[in-house]
Order: structure tokens, then sequence, then C-alpha cells
């Protein structure tokens, strides 16, 4: 993609809005198996789970069910159930098996996308401990806070890949300034011109441009935690994301940790006793066997 070495972030949104959004294969095995184990059964809650393990199906869907609506309907779209009843069931499983797979082999992409789809079930966690909020709308808007870096790693993976060497050489502390160094705009940038062009759900602009609004506020908070938390619980910041996440949501800090997603038991008990050593010894105290 030489030719386009000079593009900024506007020229990069205009030219991924025609591209087509690759999926997992995995998308695919496990809409076959559901669809063997249920059949006819399944409900639509059962499809939009997918979404939320795949964000460029969710995008791809996305702008799917987009070009089935008028414009003023489509911002209406603000969860994968929503995303589900606007294609339907048949036109739902036609784009994911019409899909292109990415390759696992593109290891940047590959731990973009955990991160993400870490976020989005932080976010639905943390969004049924809050008497009032609407969950699946946190995951979604999380799920795709950073589809511009998804989109160059599918697309464009070198310029990704420029920028994470900038940050891995230490020339830059932050992920958006090694982008901005190393390709001149920040991927966030594109999210941003995303938005607008595919009518994503406002509460990504609203967490990524900090407001400070209740939902906006848990759906970053929930993207900062897959972030620290995919480095290990040892992460420093985990504590002080978990005690946010405890005042901002009305739960506890046990419950806080209870709901996290892909930790091990003892690896809640160990992030437990580190924000609250008095909570975390009582939790390890009621896993222990009995006798011991």
């Amino acid at each position: 993609m030489a030719g386009q070495s000079w593009w900024g972030a506007t020229q990069w949104a205009a030219y991924l809005v025609y591209q087509e959004q690759p999926i997992k294969q995995a998308s695919k095995v496990a809409l076959r198996e559901m669809e063997a184990a249920s059949g006819d059964t399944l409900t639509g809650q059962a499809y939009a789970a997918l979404m939320l393990n795949d964000p460029m199906l969710a995008l791809r869907l996305i702008k799917a069910a987009n070009q089935r609506l008028p414009h003023r309907m489509a911002r209406d779209i603000t969860t994968p159930l929503g995303v589900v009843m606007a294609l339907g069931t048949v036109a739902f499983r036609e784009q994911i098996e019409s899909a292109p797979e990415i390759t696992t082999d593109n290891s940047g992409f590959m731990a973009s996308e955990a991160r993400a789809s870490l976020a989005a079930h932080i976010a639905l966690a943390w969004g049924t401990l809050h008497y009032d909020m609407d969950a699946a709308e946190l995951a979604m808007a999380a799920l795709l806070s950073n589809a511009g870096e998804l989109e160059m790693w599918a697309i464009a993976p070198d310029l990704p890949q420029k920028a994470l060497e900038e940050l891995q050489s230490g020339r830059a502390t932050r992920s958006e300034v090694a982008q901005r160094q190393a390709c001149g705009f920040a991927f966030l940038d594109i999210t941003l011109l995303l938005i607008e062009t595919w009518n994503l759900p406002q509460l990504i602009r609203q967490l990524i441009r900090g407001d400070e609004g209740l939902r906006a506020r848990i759906a970053r908070l929930a993207v900062n935690t897959a972030r620290h938390l995919s480095n290990g619980i040892e992460d420093p910041a985990l504590p002080d994301d978990i005690r946010e996440a405890a005042t901002l949501t009305g739960g506890t800090l046990s419950q806080v940790v209870a709901v996290l997603p892909d930790i091990s038991p003892e690896e809640r008990v160990a992030l437990l006793r580190t924000v609250d050593p008095e909570a975390g010894s009582s939790a390890d105290s009621e896993s222990q066997p009995a006798g011991v």
C-alpha cells in the first residue's frame, strides 16, 4: 500500500468505508454449532452473543443493518440484539457465511480484537450491576470503541505494526502518541469518522471524547480495564479500575471482581486482596476446601 503512505485519517476512513470486513473463522464455526444443537429454537440473544466475541463481525453486521434502515432509524441500533432484529436471522446468517476470514497469523489484529472483546464482556458484566443501565449498550460501545485500530490491523497491518514498534522502542510512552509519530494520525481519529459514516452508536463517540455521563464513563473504564487486565492481574492500574467500577456501578468491590471475565478463581482472590486486603482474606478462606 505504498501509494497510501501519505494518507491521513480522513483518507483512510474514506477508504475503509468501502472495504469488506473479514471475521474470525471461529464465528462461523460457533454459528454452525449453535444451529446444529438448537436449530429453530435459537433466540435472537443467542445470535447476538456471537458479536461480542468478534468486533469485526459486529461492524460488518451494523453496516448491513444500516443499509436496510432509514438514516434516522439506524441511529437507534445500539445493542447486538438490535442488530439482529434489524437484519433478521436469515440475513444475519448470510452475512456470517459469506464473510471473508481474518488470518490468525495477524498477531497484532488478534491481540487488538481480544482486548476489544474483553472490554465488551467487562462492560456487560459491570453494566448488570447498575440498577438502570442497559448493559448490552455498554458492551457494544466498548466493543467498537477502537474500531479504527481494528480496521487498520485487518486491512493495512503495516501501519499499526509501525506504531507498535514505535511504542516498544520507547520513543513514545502512549499508544496514541506512537500512532501519531509513526503514521501521522491516531487510530481514534479514524474511529470518530467511521462513527458518522456507519451510524455507529453515539455512545462510542461520547466515551472517546471523554464525556462524563455515567454510561460513557463505565464503557470507557471497561476499555481501560481490558487493556490493563491483558497485562495480567499484577498490572498496577487494576486496583484503581476496580475501585472506580464499584463507585460507578454501585456494586461492592467483591461483586465487581467476581463478574470479571476470563480470570481464574485464584486470580480473583489475588486481585481482590490487592484492592481490599480484608475482603481478599475472607474470599481466600471461603475458597479453601473444608478442613484446611
